[in-house]
């Protein structure tokens, strides 16, 4: 399509190689993308651009993200999703709260990233006159913290408005178990997630005894639930299956930089090693984030999951843990099996 009618997304991340990733990706996707890469310049910047979406991150120099989107929000509707770290999602109802439609958690896919852009851009561009009608049927007071069908207030508890509330705020996007269980408990520590089922059961029987006409809370088989009015579609694409922990899947259009991906992630790893015998660890937490995010975006799946654990668990560890988890990522990408895929995550045989 002409360069002039493609959507624009505004990423505002700090960690370069992530960002040209995700540029990669979302220009690949159709759409044009200007990057800034401290928080401080998103609202000048986004008043000039009128962006479509906002790939925000939440650790900014200069500004973090949710502050970013509390200023947007003063004179802005655009979507923006919100790329936060495991750790970071104990802000994710402040940033629901600051007017954050959606977010990602770090590591994830680009094809995850790349969906979700899209799904807040077709929201923002047709989902207007769908929003009067979940109005007409349910009201979100968060001051008073209650619910309204029909004008009759539903009898929650604190778990079930805080589900609720935030799903029938963010109609049509898709909510996991863990997410949801995030924002049920302040601590969900021990909680497990089908916990999160029994309350979705209930809160769908209160729903049905005043709107039984209405299926509004939608499951979506592996993966979660979707608040919805409307026909009962599945619109969510079936995940590609999960591979062994020692398989890359690598989508092919990342192949020509594949190389020296590996060889700067080798490099890294050094640098964390050095780190671990600093005091303070900022620096090893600092790496170990920053590999997570691109370690994901490439298809490393288990050294992602590695570095998201040196990340969060790392200050408790003894030296000699940390070093083992470095070792661990050496051996990960000396013996793992590179498997190109194609933008649905299905194999190229000979792609090789």
């Amino acid at each position: 399509m002409p360069a002039s009618s493609r959507p624009l997304v505004l990423v505002v991340e700090d960690e370069a190689p992530i960002a040209e990733l995700i540029h990669h990706h979302l220009d690949a996707a159709g759409f044009d993308v200007q990057h800034l890469s401290r928080g401080d310049a998103a609202e000048a910047a986004v008043r000039a651009m009128a962006p479509a979406v906002v790939v925000l991150d939440v650790m900014l120099p200069g500004l973090n993200g949710v502050d970013v989107c509390r200023r947007l929000r003063g004179f802005s509707s655009a979507p923006v999703l919100m790329v936060t770290s495991k750790a970071a999602e104990a802000d994710r109802l402040a940033g629901f709260d600051a007017g954050v439609d959606d977010y990602v958690c770090k590591p994830f896919s680009a094809a995850e990233l790349v969906a979700r852009v899209k799904a807040l851009w077709r929201r923002g561009t047709h989902h207007e006159a769908s929003r009067a009608d979940d109005g007409s049927l349910v009201q979100v007071d968060t001051l008073r913290q209650r619910i309204r069908c029909r004008g009759e207030e539903l009898d929650l508890t604190p778990q079930e408005y805080r589900l609720l509330s935030v799903m029938a705020q963010h109609p049509g996007r898709l909510f996991s178990r863990s997410q949801l269980l995030d924002l049920a408990y302040d601590d969900a520590a021990g909680v497990f997630d089908r916990a999160v089922d029994s309350h979705v059961k209930n809160i769908r029987k209160k729903l049905a005894a005043l709107l039984p006409e209405h299926n509004l809370i939608r499951s979506v088989y592996g993966q979660g639930y979707r608040f919805e009015i409307g026909p009962e579609t599945s619109r969510e694409p079936t995940p590609a299956p999960g591979m062994p922990g020692r398989v890359a899947r690598v989508p092919v259009d990342l192949k020509p930089w594949l190389p020296g991906f590996l060889s700067s992630r080798l490099e890294a790893l050094d640098e964390m090693e050095a780190a671990i015998a600093a005091n303070p660890r900022d620096d090893l937490f600092r790496i170990a984030h920053r590999l997570a995010g691109s370690f994901a975006l490439y298809g490393f799946t288990e050294a992602a999951r590695t570095c998201h654990r040196l990340e969060h668990e790392g200050p408790q560890s003894p030296s000699e843990e940390l070093r083992r988890r470095v070792d661990d990522l050496r051996k990960q990408l000396r013996d793992v099996e590179v498997r190109f895929v194609d933008d649905l995550g299905r194999e190229l045989p000979g792609a090789g």
